[in-house]
């Protein structure tokens, strides 16, 4: 067996036409961008729906966590007010002293 005198080969001996070719008459490459493109504006068409349909869940939560607070603080003040209507007959029928009064 002889012992090979040619130095091994690597990736930098691999002959390409790259550098070689002007890029004005590629339609290709053309192509392949639109066509990229096309799939980015799909993905971003899907991102807008989604996040159409996000915004409208949430405005219907407000409102109708609106609705809730609403509903609430009616039946709040429908409770204090006849709190308060109790509270002014029971004062208008006590004007009797109670207990011990002392002035200091």
């Amino acid at each position: 067996m002889a012992i090979s005198t040619r130095p091994p080969r690597s990736v930098l001996d691999i002959k390409t036409h790259s550098g070689r070719v002007r890029g004005d008459h590629e339609t290709h490459r053309d192509y392949f961008q639109v066509g990229a493109l096309e799939l980015e504006r799909s993905r971003r068409a899907q991102e807008r729906d989604a996040a159409n349909n996000r915004i409208t869940i949430l405005n219907a939560r407000i409102a109708e966590i609106d609705r809730e607070k609403d509903a609430l603080l009616a039946s709040a003040a429908a409770a204090c007010a006849t709190l308060t209507d109790n509270g002014k007959a029971d004062s208008l029928k006590k004007k009797e002293p109670s207990g011990l009064r002392i002035k200091y």
